[in-house]
């Protein structure tokens, strides 16, 4: 009985010392994160006032009086806002100060998600040795999504390397990541050709010719047509269906056969993007087999088909009215689902 009445005693203690540390821990906190807040005020008055007097010494003297990382993350969010003469005097006190060194020994850290913002600050203030820093990161981070970002920053600086090499480090098996189409997209002019030699490949991986075709048609327009015509009966689903979004994007003059072969042969996913595709086209004429395609075994198809049909107009309309009026089948369904929804926007 004596041991329980100890043993009371030793938990209820444990259990308020414990309590003290958690109210201890909770006050340090928010100790921490008032004085990092006013920090930050502080630094930010001292950047809006830089951008009225152009005063460099102040300026400097702010950034090294707070922390490094309260210096970099208000100083990357702030000069995000600014353009011309005020952005590159801004980079030069940044530089000045040593902040791109302290954003490169981010590029350590165990946290991926604080690698990749590194990155885009190192692309941000555009240092002599972030395209270095990058480089190394690109070769030797053992994120993927790290090493996506970081391609990303090299290509916005100019310096990224030869699209295969990039790939190749980034690592291309399994390859599905939505940030590799961010870094088709912001290729420049000159090098899309590089993004065509290689949606051209045929053994390559079918996620990624199609967001390079992804890339050529909102990049490259119409002098890639030839192209996505061609890929348009590509093997694979995943990269014919991106050819046929980009002939929505940019047309061809064989556009009208090349869809309706695509609505007759295609996967449910080719078959969905030609009738999208061809009802951004405003092809009228193909109101026939995307009628027909109204009684496709996939939703996704018949719900194209229809939109595609309500984005003709009257003609249209009127070929949904009289599918919707017609005995009860799936096709008639959608076709009053898609009547119901109203006008094309």
């Amino acid at each position: 009985m004596l041991y329980i009445w100890h043993l009371s005693i030793l938990l209820s203690a444990l259990s308020l010392a414990i309590m003290l540390l958690l109210i201890v821990r909770r006050v340090l906190q928010e100790r921490r994160g008032t004085t990092g807040a006013d920090q930050r005020r502080l630094l930010l008055t001292a950047l809006i006032a830089f951008t009225e007097n152009r005063d460099r010494e102040a300026l400097k003297t702010a950034l090294l009086a707070v922390p490094a990382r309260v210096a970099v993350d208000a100083g990357f969010e702030f000069i995000s806002l600014l353009r011309g003469e005020e952005h590159d005097e801004l980079l030069s006190a940044f530089n000045e100060c040593g902040l791109p060194a302290l954003v490169s020994t981010q590029l350590e850290k165990d946290n991926a998600a604080e690698r990749i913002h590194a990155t885009e600050m190192l692309a941000a203030l555009r240092s002599e040795n972030a395209v270095a820093s990058l480089l190394s990161a690109l070769d030797r981070d053992g994120s993927r999504e790290v090493r996506i970002a970081v391609a990303i920053a090299l290509c916005d600086l100019g310096a990224l390397p030869p699209l295969v090499i990039t790939l190749r480090k980034i690592g291309v098996a399994g390859q599905r990541s939505r940030r590799l189409i961010e870094l088709f997209r912001r290729f420049p002019p000159k090098r899309l050709g590089e993004l065509e030699d290689y949606a051209r490949l045929q053994g390559a991986v079918p996620f990624i010719r199609a967001a390079a075709i992804d890339a050529l048609a909102r990049n490259g327009g119409f002098r890639f047509g030839d192209f996505f015509a061609r890929a348009a009966g590509d093997p694979s689903s995943e990269v014919a269906a991106a050819a046929l979004r980009a002939l929505g994007l940019t047309g061809h003059p064989n556009a009208t056969a090349i869809l309706t072969k695509a609505m007759e042969i295609g996967g449910w996913n080719v078959r969905a993007d030609a009738a999208n595709a061809a009802g951004r086209l405003g092809l009228s004429e193909l109101a026939a087999p995307l009628a027909q395609l109204m009684d496709d075994e996939a939703w996704t198809v018949r719900y194209a088909a229809a939109n595609a049909l309500r984005s003709f107009g009257q003609k249209g309309e009127q070929v949904l009215r009289e599918i919707a009026t017609s005995e009860v089948s799936r096709r008639q369904r959608t076709a009053s689902l898609i009547l119901a929804e109203g006008p094309a926007a």
